[in-house]
């Protein structure tokens, strides 16, 4: 080749754009978020009533519920996934406004390009907690009952389902041509249970799925597996082997849930893995990002970055500024506070209640694998009584692994 044709080739290389990989072309990018407990302003004067509620509760940030929602929103919106998803507990206790509010703000996302896809927890439906927190009390409002749910959220997933179970607020949902999402509603009905005519109904569409060829991804807001040996009742699906058993026979890559509001991912004897993803409302304020290719799933979080938020619109609470920080430390004094009544006589129970804060924080943020936890306090904690004791033991006794990251090598969808 002469000197001249070289020239001109590398030219015309320049000028002719570079194939994407074969990966990045295929890639689906999925956003999933849990138990947002979302409060409309309105419902809150964050009097002494509402800070005595949220001191005494389990380490929700509900001072900020708006502003951590409206968070992520905007970097939903700025990231821009595929779709998201939000597998239910969508409110603090059901209360209407709250849902309508949360609405609202979904349909922004929507109008962005997004799709967005939801289930109801078991706070959010017939809630007779619902309630308007003001001054020393409260009083009661009105919740939703599961007609007034479909119709507040129907453009959220159900006004364009594949296919929509009669006995549930359970549905279908096409991500792609070749990717469904099998939305399951316990909460309905049967709390806690999946109704006969939806597992019948469910049998039928992961059957219709494997034959179009199609594969599958199950949600539900209870677990479908064990993520602790302790809590077990009232956080797993009662007849979740039912639903194990339909999952195996069928194109499932992945179940995802929530309701446990800790970072946990559980492998079932058949490798079907369940990610339960932590509350968006608890520290670390994370939510899933599912990133899908012909041949690989991968799982990581993201924390939503609120103080980015606030410093884009000049924001100057100081817990805003520097909420990661705010966020964790109130995790850390709810936990701590369980723990200093459990340890009261000990001789030195300020140590204690340290060491149970810092090792739950750990825990219940999926990272178990960057605690070390300290042998003599350990060794104290074992001499307790209390059922927090056999809590840390059931920490301890897991692998220290990373739940905040999953990678699958996917087979080849069947023709």
């Amino acid at each position: 080749m002469t000197r001249d044709c070289a020239f001109l080739l590398g030219i015309l290389l320049l000028l002719v754009p570079l194939a994407a990989p074969a990966e990045a072309e295929d890639a689906l990018t999925l956003f999933v978020a849990t138990d947002l407990h979302y409060l409309a302003p309105e419902l809150t004067d964050h009097g002494p009533y509402f800070e005595k509620i949220i001191s005494r509760g389990d380490g929700k940030v509900m001072a900020y519920s708006e502003e951590l929602v409206e968070a992520f929103v905007e970097q939903v919106i700025d990231r821009h996934p595929d779709a998201l998803i939000l597998s239910g507990d969508l409110t603090f206790e059901g209360e209407r406004a709250s849902h309508e509010a949360l609405a609202d703000k979904l349909a922004r996302i929507t109008a962005a390009g997004i799709p967005v896809m939801v289930l109801p927890g078991n706070h959010d439906l017939n809630n007779p907690s619902a309630a308007r927190y003001a001054g020393e009390g409260h009083e009661r409002v009105n919740s939703v009952t599961s007609l007034e749910f479909l119709d507040i959220y129907r453009p959220f997933g159900y006004a364009d389902a594949f296919a929509r179970d009669r006995a549930s607020l359970s549905y279908m949902a096409s991500l792609s041509p070749t990717l469904r999402l099998l939305m399951i509603d316990v909460n309905d009905s049967l709390e806690g249970e999946v109704d006969t005519q939806t597992l019948a109904w469910a049998e039928e569409q992961l059957a219709q799925a494997k034959q179009d060829g199609c594969r599958v991804i199950a949600v539900s807001h209870q677990n479908l597996l064990l993520h602790s040996s302790l809590f077990a009742y009232g956080f797993t699906i009662y007849n979740a082997f039912a639903l194990q058993a339909l999952y195996a026979d069928a194109p499932v890559l992945c179940s995802l849930s929530g309701h446990i509001h800790m970072q946990h991912i559980s492998e079932s004897e058949t490798g079907l893995r369940d990610i339960a993803t932590s509350s968006l409302a608890v520290s670390p304020n994370q939510y899933g990002v599912l990133t899908l290719t012909e041949d690989k799933l991968s799982y990581r979080t993201e924390t939503v970055d609120v103080s980015a938020w606030a410093a884009e619109r000049g924001l100057t609470d100081p817990n805003l500024v520097h909420f990661a920080d705010y966020s964790e430390a109130f995790f850390k004094q709810n936990a701590r506070r369980q723990a200093l009544a459990k340890v009261a006589q000990d001789a030195q129970p300020e140590q204690l209640a340290d060491f149970f804060a810092e090792i739950n924080a750990a825990y219940f943020a999926g990272r178990m694998d960057a605690f070390m936890p300290e042998e003599p306090l350990l060794a104290r904690w074992r001499q307790e009584p209390a059922f927090l004791a056999r809590y840390i033991d059931s920490i301890v006794q897991e692998p220290p692994r990373n739940h905040c990251a999953l990678t699958l090598a996917l087979d080849a969808p069947e023709e």
